[in-house]
């Protein structure tokens, strides 16, 4: 079961990911990774702290480059919401029915969804990893939201609408309820892993 779904995932992520693409994941999982071994070497805690931050502006050029600075004024319009979802994803039973099938198992969820259109999956997936390092790197960097996991998934979010908003104001984009969506949901997956190792960190 395990080997059948790395060929999947090597399937999928060679037709949905360009080259760039796979090194934006590489950062993204470099960075998910890097913490937890500073964690456990280092005893020094603004060491580590410092270390954050660094990764944090790093990744916040990164992003704004992305999102904003690489972009040239164009002709773009706020599109309907969940318009790149009912594209990127086919539903056998549509959606409710889908859910209804989760207690049953993922193996079993998944064999019901199919990719519709691989360019609009790509955006999907690219915005929700563009914002998993943030939720990550918040807990390490405020000391408050190392305790709340809705705040740093409320930064996410308010990132997220202020880009978007950006991009509607000055042309650079179109304006996407998906897209935040997407974000926020990156976001929540950074901030539970983050949140659960800052608090580690700070007990030991």
């Amino acid at each position: 079961m395990m080997y059948e779904w790395i060929s999947k995932a090597e399937y999928f992520a060679g037709i949905l990911f360009s080259e760039e693409d796979r090194a934006i994941a590489m950062i993204v999982l470099a960075t998910v990774v890097m913490l937890p071994v500073f964690l456990c070497m280092l005893r020094w805690k603004p060491l580590v702290r410092g270390t954050a931050l660094i990764v944090f502006a790093i990744y916040l050029i990164g992003n704004l480059s992305f999102t904003i600075l690489n972009r040239q004024p164009g002709t773009f319009t706020a599109l309907p919401a969940f318009g790149s979802y009912r594209q990127a994803f086919y539903l056998d039973y549509g959606l409710k029915e889908t859910l209804r099938m989760l207690p049953k198992g993922v193996d079993e969820t998944l064999r019901h969804i199919h990719i519709g259109s691989f360019t609009a999956a790509r955006e999907v997936f690219l915005n929700i990893l563009l914002y998993i390092p943030m939720g990550y790197l918040l807990p390490f960097l405020i000391r408050p939201m190392r305790y709340s996991i809705p705040a740093c998934t409320l930064v996410g979010f308010l990132c997220s609408c202020a880009t978007e908003y950006a991009q509607l104001r000055w042309h650079l984009g179109y304006f996407q309820v998906d897209d935040i969506i997407s974000n926020t949901t990156g976001c929540l997956i950074g901030a539970v892993l983050g949140c659960t190792l800052a608090q580690l960190w700070r007990t030991q």
